[in-house]
């Protein structure tokens, strides 16, 4: 049957009101209004909204929803979330912070303890099993003192530490300047360093994986230009193509890596030019056992869905096939917090992307684990079902910024020590 406009066409868009369905001519600028079933939503007008819970709407084609789509004046409403809460079990524990350590700016989690960053500039080595703590470095890495936050975010250290607590990086994010070091003598073996272009808007592109038996370290060196090289020499093990427009890993200005949990691939949190954010996902595997003279086409990719303006976003692996990234809409103007689930596969013709669940209500930081979503907000740690997108329980005073996979806990650092809690809890 023909709709609305009198086309006889598929629906297109999200639902219009009567009066942008009328303004083809001059069209007017409207609200995304979510309706609270699903994700149901629908598009509003001004007069409209005041009047959004029985505000009627109906589908028109592309052609004249194009013809009558303005700029976004907001959003009205949240998609619904589906409470299922149960109790959660277990007590979010406390372990105080080693004698003189001071302040610590970060934390890494390794098979042997953590790794702590002191805002003094030493590295030391936590082993909270045995109850020792050494020093093991010092970074010279600083936060530039003209340095000016963009966009909200301000350039702050990291800390990045290899499985084995053999070798870790002290890296300046949203800057240029960072520094691998060898835990076993101190000593700086790469000096790190990208070209400068953009890097304000990203993170620091680095993340350490093991691979073939041995440790290697990812890290950007220019904006389209991630390399893999040996911790101990800075020897190359490979390197994606410099930007080139014929070439399917070009104009991506890489952000924050993340490694899937058995290292088999890894995605950029990265963005193009207009700006839009759009993840990259490549397999690591392949990339990696290809060298660094591998042709490209032998290295599977996928390329995520884009939003407009809007990354450094939450991600997460729920395991080597399914990504989860934050956010529900295509425009930052008009994005709310909810969770993208998308299956990562192959066929015959290549590399195929699925979205196999889309659900409203996480924010935050993004963590998974034995088979679960989390998100960590200002509202407290949240857990999630990420096939059905229900809400299973929630801890409201514990806010986590850190996943131990090792000994399977959310950690929030605390002026006083590490709150801890263990995620297998929530699972039983």
């Amino acid at each position: 049957m023909p709709l609305i406009c009198g086309h006889d066409a598929p629906a297109y868009g999200a639902p219009l009101c009567e009066h942008i369905r009328a303004a083809s001519a001059d069209p007017l600028d409207h609200y995304l209004h979510y309706t609270g079933l699903g994700l149901e939503r629908q598009h509003l007008c001004g007069i409209c909204r005041s009047e959004a819970a029985t505000a009627v709407t109906a589908d028109v084609c592309e052609d004249c929803y194009d013809a009558t789509e303005g700029s976004t004046l907001g959003v009205i409403g949240r998609p619904q979330t589906i409470d299922a809460s149960r109790p959660v079990p277990g007590t979010v524990e406390t372990t105080a912070l080693p004698d003189g350590a001071g302040t610590v700016l970060d934390l890494a989690p390794t098979d042997h303890g953590f790794v702590l960053l002191c805002d003094d500039g030493r590295i030391l080595r936590w082993d909270t099993a045995a109850g020792t703590c050494t020093e093991a470095a010092r970074s010279s890495v600083s936060v530039p003192a003209d340095a000016k936050p963009w966009s909200g975010r301000e350039q702050v250290l990291r800390l990045h530490a290899s499985r084995d607590g053999a070798f870790a990086a002290v890296v300046l994010d949203y800057g240029r300047t960072g520094e691998v070091i060898d835990l076993s003598t101190g000593t700086v073996t790469i000096p790190l360093h990208n070209d400068g272009y953009h890097s304000y808007t990203v993170p620091f592109s680095l993340t350490f994986t093991e691979h073939a038996g041995r440790t290697v370290v990812l890290h950007r060196t220019q904006w389209s230009v991630v390399e893999a090289v040996d911790p101990a020499t800075g020897a190359p093990v490979a390197r994606t193509p410099a930007d080139d427009a014929s070439s399917d890993w070009s104009g991506y200005f890489h952000g924050a890596l993340h490694l899937s949990p058995g290292g088999t691939r890894i995605a950029s949190d990265a963005w193009l030019w207009h700006p839009v954010g759009q993840p990259f996902v490549w397999n690591l595997d392949q990339w990696l056992t290809g060298g660094e003279h591998a042709p490209d086409r032998d290295v599977d990719r996928w390329p995520l869905p884009s939003c407009a303006y809007y990354w450094n976003r939450p991600v997460a692996w729920l395991d080597e096939d399914r990504l989860v990234v934050g956010g529900l809409g295509d425009d930052e103007d008009e994005l709310v917090p909810g969770a993208r689930v998308f299956l990562l596969g192959r066929d015959l013709d290549g590399p195929v992307l699925k979205e196999v669940a889309t659900f409203g209500g996480p924010e935050g930081h993004f963590f998974a684990a034995d088979g679960l979503l989390f998100s960590s907000s200002e509202s407290g740690l949240e857990m999630w079902d990420p096939t059905s997108g229900a809400r299973l329980g929630t801890l409201a005073d514990f806010r986590p910024t850190y996943h131990d996979p090792v000994r399977g806990e959310l950690i929030e650092l605390s002026a006083t020590g590490l709150r801890r809690w263990r995620t297998a809890r929530a699972a039983a």
